[in-house]
């Protein structure tokens, strides 16, 4: 018997519209474990058209969704299931990859996407119940201009990218997520996984809020040198344990927002001095490492210039710890670099006012936090002098219910509750009045801070303005010089041309340079020209503004 369930909601479901059609899709039929059924349920779920019959797709807590098939969604799909409970039946559906028909451990994505995606409280894993691992990855995008919103979702021991994009002009919004032992399982000498991996597709946004990034041999944000980042905020997560960096190409960053985390033994792997070559672009020797644009340098394959003085970076009221097992790590190899919270070349450009004005550093700390309940450090330090003494890599996590599996049975499985805790004991200072780091361990915190959110944030996932506008000049008349402000929903190439009376240009103020998106705010001096009447117009892909401007000398 087929047991769908098809309803409409008819309350508020997390941003849900009231009366939006949902489609309940089963694990199971009769008892029997259904395979690939987001293919057959969810892919399948079309009128004639190729257009999706339901609005939202709900899976069942507690449950087991095998597949041995990627799911290809051409549509754009959301994947829901009931905020989690306290029990193994009310814990959330995961997806988990299972062996194909001739036994072997299939390379399949759980999720294959060519339109917008949605998933909230749902988990991930490729490892199978067999203990062998697949690299595929959780979600892979192939088209561009995506948005892919991620909430309350949980990831273990999956692929080489978790969620790779190589793609253009995504939009990536994760809440509250949680990524545990991201290690490799009965693999070689591969740093990964990665989180996020991004080559060799630019993104648009990238905003992680209040998730914890726990046991990772590689970083949790992995970007090709050559591609960019538009808006990056990292706001209120705990990272624990990362053997490689937090994230690789900070060149890559526009505009950057850093703030309330809790970085805890991160890129504490570093690199040997010889290790570092000329040019080398994962230089890890501090937590944060930030570089000059790549696109500004000689054989760039990016089509633009950016001056380094529209970049803006505000890092602040950050926690940072290393335990002594990892500062012995550096210590017993001469020639690995110790890491320290900015590598030095961090710390000059944000100490050089002049050239990098919108850069702010303050109010970062180094202090143990004082985690309640953890494990997977000594597992660290030993993978990493491993490598350094024989070039070979294990796997390594942390699960202190193991016995309930037989290794490496458990691997395939999502405890629940989770084990961790990382609450803590320290006194951090935050730039919202709530703890740093993950606020998921401080759920009446969780709440507020979401409810301090504005409903248009909320709603589009980010701080980025999203509308092209010119104000009005200040002063206006003026003699010789006024400034101008702008803002820009998108970074692209920019231009804000002077024009006069006859419509003849006069002055060119940006030539078709990248501007970041965000607000903007110039000096013009208008000296060299007579008093009279101008036009300044602004230009940015196809939009387009322009304002009088009276010049009265």
């Amino acid at each position: 018997m087929n047991r769908l369930l098809v309803f409409f909601i008819v309350f508020a479901l997390g941003g849900f519209v009231m009366g939006q059609t949902v489609l309940e899709v089963p694990s199971e039929i009769d008892g029997v474990p259904v395979i690939n059924a987001l293919t057959q349920y969810v892919v399948a779920d079309t009128n004639a058209s190729g257009e999706q019959l339901h609005d939202i797709y709900k899976l069942q807590s507690g449950k087991t969704y095998f597949y041995n098939q990627s799911p290809v969604f051409k549509n754009p799909i959301t994947l829901i299931a009931d905020p989690p409970g306290d029990t193994d039946e009310t814990k959330p559906p995961q997806l988990l990859i299972t062996t194909d028909d001739e036994g072997g451990t299939p390379y399949e994505h759980a999720i294959t996407t060519f339109a917008d995606l949605t998933v909230k409280n749902i988990a991930f894993n490729s490892t199978t119940i067999e203990g062998t691992y697949s690299w595929a990855n959780a979600i892979l995008l192939q088209q561009d201009n995506l948005r892919i919103v991620l909430e309350g979702c949980h990831f273990t021991l999956t692929g080489w990218g978790m969620i790779e994009a190589y793609v253009a002009n995504t939009v990536f919004i994760l809440d509250k997520c949680h990524l545990r032992n991201g290690t490799v399982y009965d693999y070689g000498d591969e740093w990964c996984p990665f989180f996020i991996e991004v080559p060799p597709g630019d993104v648009d946004s990238l905003i992680i809020r209040n998730s914890t990034f726990f046991n990772l041999q590689g970083s949790v944000i992995n970007i090709g040198t050559q591609n960019f980042i538009h808006y990056l905020e990292i706001d209120h997560n705990t990272m624990v344990n990362i053997a490689k960096g937090f994230t690789t190409a900070i060149h890559a960053h526009l505009n950057s927002k850093i703030t309330n985390n809790i970085f805890y033994n991160v890129a504490t792997h570093s690199f040997k001095i010889d290790e570092i070559s000329d040019g080398e672009d994962q230089i890890n020797s501090g937590v944060i490492t930030v570089d000059t644009l790549f696109s500004n340098e000689p054989g760039s394959s990016l089509p633009f210039v950016m001056d380094e003085s529209d970049r803006s970076f505000v890092l602040t009221n950050n926690a940072y710890f290393f335990t002594p097992g990892v500062e012995n790590y550096w210590a017993d190899y001469d020639s690995v670099l110790a890491v320290s919270w900015l590598d030095e070349r961090a710390q000059s450009m944000f100490d050089n006012d002049a050239g990098y004005p919108n850069f702010v550093e303050e109010k970062n700390v180094n202090v143990d936090p004082g985690f309640a309940n953890f494990g997977g450090t000594d597992g660290l330090v030993t993978q990493m002098r491993n490598h350094r003494d024989n070039g070979t890599f294990g796997f390594w996590g942390w699960d202190p219910d193991s016995a309930i599996y037989d290794p490496p049975l458990h691997w395939a499985f999502l405890q629940w509750p989770l084990p961790e805790d990382f609450s803590y004991s320290a006194t951090l200072t935050s730039t919202d009045g709530f703890h740093v780091g993950s606020l998921e361990y401080y759920p009446s915190e969780l709440t507020q801070y979401y409810e301090n959110l504005s409903a248009i944030e909320h709603e589009i996932g980010d701080h980025v303005p999203q509308v092209f506008d010119l104000k009005h000049n200040y002063p206006n008349p003026f003699n010789p010089t006024t400034t101008v402000e702008f803002t820009l929903a998108k970074s692209g190439p920019t231009s804000l041309i002077i024009y006069n009376a006859l419509g003849q240009e006069v002055k060119t103020v940006i030539d078709n340079k990248i501007k970041s998106h965000g607000t903007h705010k110039l000096s013009i001096d208008m000296s060299e020209h007579s008093s009279g009447i101008y036009y300044y117009v602004l230009k940015q892909h196809n939009n387009r503004q322009v304002h009088k401007m009276v010049l009265i000398k």
